[in-house]
């Protein structure tokens, strides 16, 4: 299968994928829906801990999919939404297959292009703010984000949609039948990738 283009505008290509593996609880209340300003296509959620790839690894690492994988859970996520045929699992091994790890399992974002021989397209930029992540939505990209947990832990989650009330995503931690404020997992973000389709 063909597949991602990696344009870097600044800043390194490579982001660690750590994550931590126990989900905090979100409030059924704060997952009530709002109308969206804009919104992407929801066809799917991964969970990072999923048996079906919950242990594969990243990388020539021990680090797991379950407890460290939420950034290729959340381009997976982000790569079926726009029409391609893929999983966690199924992307780990394409990564691994085209050297889209450090040796430290850290996510290679042009590792991303070779995966998926140039049929999508990543965006990596130096901005971290809502006006990053609402072009990318305009333009119909995913946003990934990448916050800290309560715990320290980096973690990343993708972007569907924005409402009056801010940002929702799918958390690659948290199950819900819809998407969860971003506020509730995070009190600002550190860094914006976008993923889309190659014209």
């Amino acid at each position: 299968m063909a597949w991602v283009r990696i344009i870097c505008l600044g800043g390194l290509a490579i982001s660690l994928a750590s994550c931590a593996s126990t989900p905090a609880p979100v409030s059924p209340a704060v997952q009530n829906s709002q109308p969206a300003k804009y919104e992407l296509a929801d066809k799917v959620q991964f969970l990072q801990n999923d048996r079906r790839w919950a242990r594969q690894t990243l990388g020539g690492t021990q680090e797991s999919l379950e407890d460290d994988g939420c950034l290729v859970t959340a381009a997976a996520m982000a790569l079926v939404n726009l029409g391609f045929r893929t999983d966690p699992g199924d992307l780990t091994n394409r990564l691994k297959a085209y050297n889209g790890f450090t040796r430290n399992g850290w996510l290679i974002w042009s590792g991303l292009e070779r995966a998926t021989a140039g049929k999508a397209k990543t965006v990596f930029y130096n901005e971290a703010d809502d006006e990053t992540v609402r072009s990318c939505l305009t333009a119909g990209y995913y946003p990934l984000v990448k916050f800290d947990l309560p715990s320290r832990r980096t973690h990343w989650a993708v972007v569907i949609k924005e409402t009056d009330k801010g940002f929702y995503v799918r958390d690659p931690m948290v199950s819900s039948k819809t998407p969860v404020p971003l506020k509730s997992r995070a009190n600002g973000i550190d860094a914006v990738r976008c993923i889309g389709v190659a014209a």
